[in-house]
Protein backbone atom coordinates (compact mmCIF):
# COMPACT_ATOMS: atom_id res chain seq x y z
CA UNK A 1 0.00 0.00 0.00
CA UNK A 2 1.46 3.51 -0.71
CA UNK A 3 2.26 5.98 1.48
CA UNK A 4 0.02 8.85 2.71
CA UNK A 5 2.81 11.40 2.47
CA UNK A 6 2.41 13.56 -1.21
CA UNK A 7 5.10 12.61 -3.59
CA UNK A 8 5.76 13.79 -7.29
CA UNK A 9 7.06 10.95 -9.65
CA UNK A 10 10.29 9.83 -9.50
CA UNK A 11 10.09 9.28 -5.45
CA UNK A 12 10.19 12.82 -4.63
CA UNK A 13 8.51 14.93 -2.05
CA UNK A 14 6.90 17.84 -3.01
CA UNK A 15 9.02 20.86 -1.51
CA UNK A 16 7.05 23.30 1.22
CA UNK A 17 7.86 26.98 0.61
CA UNK A 18 7.66 28.34 4.02
CA UNK A 19 7.60 32.18 3.52
CA UNK A 20 9.98 32.24 0.91
CA UNK A 21 9.35 32.53 -3.11
CA UNK A 22 9.83 29.73 -4.80
CA UNK A 23 12.79 30.32 -5.89
CA UNK A 24 14.79 30.89 -2.79
CA UNK A 25 15.51 34.53 -2.52
CA UNK A 26 14.39 35.85 0.95
CA UNK A 27 12.80 38.78 1.76
CA UNK A 28 10.95 41.04 4.16
CA UNK A 29 7.29 39.62 3.75
CA UNK A 30 4.61 42.49 2.61
CA UNK A 31 1.10 42.80 3.42
CA UNK A 32 -1.62 44.36 1.56
CA UNK A 33 -3.44 46.93 3.02
CA UNK A 34 -7.43 45.84 3.19
CA UNK A 35 -10.51 48.11 2.20
CA UNK A 36 -11.44 47.59 5.90
CA UNK A 37 -14.95 46.94 6.34
CA UNK A 38 -17.59 47.37 4.32
CA UNK A 39 -21.25 49.83 5.49
CA UNK A 40 -23.04 46.40 5.26
CA UNK A 41 -20.65 44.67 7.54
CA UNK A 42 -20.55 48.16 9.98
CA UNK A 43 -24.41 47.69 10.35
CA UNK A 44 -24.64 44.28 10.45
CA UNK A 45 -21.98 43.97 13.27
CA UNK A 46 -23.72 46.99 14.89
CA UNK A 47 -27.48 45.16 14.91
CA UNK A 48 -25.47 42.01 16.20
CA UNK A 49 -24.36 43.82 19.08
CA UNK A 50 -27.13 45.30 19.57
CA UNK A 51 -29.51 41.72 19.82
CA UNK A 52 -26.45 39.98 22.20
CA UNK A 53 -27.12 42.99 24.67
CA UNK A 54 -30.96 41.50 25.44
CA UNK A 55 -30.17 37.96 24.43
CA UNK A 56 -26.61 35.82 24.28
CA UNK A 57 -28.07 33.26 22.13
CA UNK A 58 -28.38 35.60 19.15
CA UNK A 59 -26.19 34.54 16.21
CA UNK A 60 -24.46 36.74 13.24
CA UNK A 61 -26.78 35.00 10.98
CA UNK A 62 -29.87 36.32 13.14
CA UNK A 63 -28.34 40.24 13.04
CA UNK A 64 -28.03 39.22 9.01
CA UNK A 65 -31.38 38.52 8.27
CA UNK A 66 -32.17 41.49 10.51
CA UNK A 67 -30.39 43.83 8.72
CA UNK A 68 -32.02 42.23 5.43
CA UNK A 69 -35.04 42.65 6.29
CA UNK A 70 -34.69 46.45 7.75
CA UNK A 71 -32.25 46.60 4.57
CA UNK A 72 -35.70 46.34 2.40
CA UNK A 73 -38.05 48.22 4.50
CA UNK A 74 -35.86 51.42 4.05
CA UNK A 75 -34.94 51.72 7.43
CA UNK A 76 -31.32 50.62 6.96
Amino acid sequence: MPSCSAKVEGGRRKSRHHGTSRHGKKGAKTHKKGKGPSEWTKKVTEIYRKMKKSNSAVKLGDAMKEASRLKKKGQL
